[in-house]
């Protein structure tokens, strides 16, 4: 027997308003991580997992703002999007996608880097080096395949249809941003193409919030009719 946690139209908003934050804390988490470091350091050049790296300046701005932080608030969005379009098995599909995502970037602030790029026989071979490599690499194939999913799983539901082709073109997004800023340097389209990545979450979390407003009125509207027995 299947099991739907009953989640509030006010629960529905809270979820919905992580994506929001997500987009906040993670940018804020990247962008101060960069300045903090020093002037050898660009983040034109440099990877963005090198803002947490052991020899990094201020690592916690990554670690736990970008990436703990973050991974958290996109975890609890893909609740959410769980309750709200169950009992879609699509739907739940690429909202547990959306977890795994979420469980990944969180990790991305526990499997450290030992050194970055700018440091003097830098090589990270030890066992949170590799780790943060294999994690990275998954975390990447989830995001994508969570967004794809859950774009379909849109077009298919009536109350979310409006919403699957902006959410499907932040697939073509992430690849136009990462062209874009390539001539930049590596580092550059990595951010870049994170950016977008977590514009999708926000622009998730905004529908969910939508959701949130619409489930409120029903329910008021059962409310009165209630009243008036």
């Amino acid at each position: 027997m299947s099991f739907t946690p009953r989640v509030t139209p006010a629960r529905t908003a809270l979820l919905g308003a992580c994506g929001l934050l997500a987009f906040i804390t993670f940018n804020a988490g990247w962008i101060l991580g960069d300045l903090a470091q020093p002037t050898a350091f660009s983040p034109a050049r440099d990877d963005i997992s090198d803002l947490g790296a052991l020899t990094a300046s201020s690592p916690w701005l990554y670690n736990q703002l970008a990436a703990n932080i973050s991974g958290l608030l996109v975890v609890a969005l893909g609740i959410g999007l769980w309750r709200a379009l169950s009992p879609s098995r699509l739907g739940r599909l690429g909202s547990a996608l959306l977890i795994a995502t979420g469980v990944g970037a969180f990790l991305d602030g526990i499997f450290r880097l030992d050194c970055q790029g700018i440091d003097a026989a830098c090589s990270n071979d030890s066992w949170h080096s590799h780790g943060h490599k294999i994690e990275s690499a998954l975390t990447g194939a989830t995001t994508l395949l969570a967004l794809l999913v859950l774009a379909i799983s849109f077009r298919r539901n009536a109350e979310w249809r409006g919403a699957w082709i902006p959410l499907l073109a932040a697939l073509p997004a992430v690849i136009a941003a990462n062209l874009l800023f390539s001539p930049l340097g590596a580092g550059a389209a990595t951010r870049a193409g994170t950016v977008v990545i977590f514009s999708a979450f926000a622009f998730l979390g905004v529908r969910l919030l939508q959701n949130s407003e619409r489930e409120d009125t029903i329910e008021s509207q059962r409310e009165r009719r209630g009243s008036t027995r």
